[in-house]
């Protein structure tokens, strides 16, 4: 069975899909940490601790938002995979501002909790790449006697702001599983390292084939494959 008939089997040929699992998990993960420290530690509220997990600072706000966000851009991108691909091209793009926006607004949560070097990737990359693709369209780049189409480096440059969250991800889940000491941290870094994952898969989905990566990808790959 080639790849391409595995994704529709298994129901994972909408990258809208894919996005909103990874937003669900890692919002489920977060609160189920909250609301798991609350019942555990002596005093503490359960919901008291969730509320604060959502809500409780600007950055928790900044965070809640940006999740919001996102789930409303899996939608918008799940109505525009509707009839498969290629996807219908207003509604991909509004998907695509909509995660630029949250991006953006990600990245704000990020710098409020110390984590400027995921601000960078995950919020400033990230946006750059969406808002790119959806303001690029089919303008192109002239280098001598090569086209490059700004759009499908900007959808590629999404893909690759990726990269840093998840080699933090599994650097922290690599010293939690060493040190052993901390069940949540090991939830949470298991979670974050899943969701940079699964959203890396859809991030390949929207992937233009005339882009590089996937051109390169042609190349190494067997046919068949489904890239």
């Amino acid at each position: 069975m080639e790849m391409k008939d595995i994704r529709s089997v298994a129901g994972l040929r909408d990258p809208g899909v894919l996005y909103n699992l990874g937003n669900a998990l890692g919002f489920a993960a977060g609160l189920a940490v909250a609301l798991w420290a609350g019942w555990r530690d002596e005093g503490a509220l359960a919901w008291g601790r969730g509320v604060e997990h959502m809500v409780g600072s600007p950055a928790a706000v900044a965070l809640t938002a940006a999740t919001l966000v996102f789930f409303w851009g899996g939608v918008v991108y799940t109505k525009a995979w509707r009839n498969g691909a290629p996807p219908e091209p207003g509604l991909n793009r509004r998907g695509d501002i909509l995660s630029g926006i949250g991006a953006i607004i990600l990245g704000i949560g990020l710098v409020m909790t110390g984590n400027p070097w995921l601000a960078v990737s995950a919020g400033v990359l990230h946006a750059a790449g969406k808002f790119g693709s959806t303001l690029g369209g089919s303008a192109v780049w002239r280098l001598r006697s090569k086209s490059i189409g700004i759009g499908d480096v900007c959808k590629d440059l999404v893909l690759v702001s990726r990269v840093p969250a998840i080699l933090v991800g599994t650097n922290a889940l690599l010293t939690e599983l060493a040190s052993g000491k901390s069940a949540d941290g090991l939830v949470l870094s298991l979670s974050f390292t899943a969701c940079s994952l699964i959203w890396a898969v859809a991030d390949w989905m929207l992937l233009s084939p005339s882009g590089w990566m996937k051109v390169a990808a042609g190349r190494v790959l067997p046919k068949g494959s489904g890239v």
